[in-house]
């Protein structure tokens, strides 16, 4: 890779970075290309260099972001391995309090049904993968596991989409640990 071609992969970088941040923080619409091109160090006027549209943009933030939790379980050799530290991940205290760098689906209530379709198909993409780690990790225990799978799924996402809407941390970690606990217990892991 030459030193234009790379340089050019790294800014487009920062620039998927400052907008999975943005986008998590504040939600696609209100996420302006003013902003995301701002905290990648850049102005407006290079977007469109790198990007047709802030649709596009935001599908290939969700997929990096997929990519890197994909990359992040598939150190486990287990299937219930993988299963359960992507379960632990998502409803850890970590997760709760870092906005910027956690999963898009969270804003999922508020983006999806107002955006186009890449976008919608982008979210999809991080519930499939989230779906399919929860199923190919699950024991058999006489449910179907796809059912179990996708009951996780929702359970997981609503514990955390919950846990951030209130202002009683108390509460928002009483919800998070309960949501592990029953999901734990769903899936057999715990």
């Amino acid at each position: 890779m030459g030193i234009q071609t790379q340089h050019r992969e790294q800014v487009r970088q920062k620039i998927i970075q400052s907008a999975l941040q943005l986008f998590n923080r504040h939600g696609f619409t209100a996420a302006s290309i003013d902003d995301i091109m701002a905290g990648a160090g850049m102005t407006r006027g290079g977007f469109y260099s790198y990007f047709q549209s802030k649709s596009e943009l935001y599908a290939e933030a969700i997929s990096c972001f997929v990519t890197e939790k994909q990359g992040v379980i598939a150190n486990s050799e287990k299937a219930s391995d993988r299963a359960v530290t992507l379960l632990r991940d998502y409803l850890s205290h970590q997760n709760l309090e870092d906005l910027e760098a956690s999963c898009p689906l969270i804003g999922l209530p508020n983006d999806v049904s107002r955006t186009d379709q890449s976008v919608r198909e982008a979210q999809e993409a991080a519930l499939r993968m989230m779906v399919e780690t929860f199923e190919k990790g699950m024991s058999p225990n006489g449910q179907p596991s796809r059912q179990v799978a996708l009951s996780l799924t929702a359970l997981c996402l609503g514990g955390m989409v919950l846990a951030r809407a209130i202002e009683d941390r108390k509460l928002a970690d009483e919800l998070r640990e309960a949501t592990m606990t029953v999901a734990l217990g769903l899936g057999h892991w715990g």
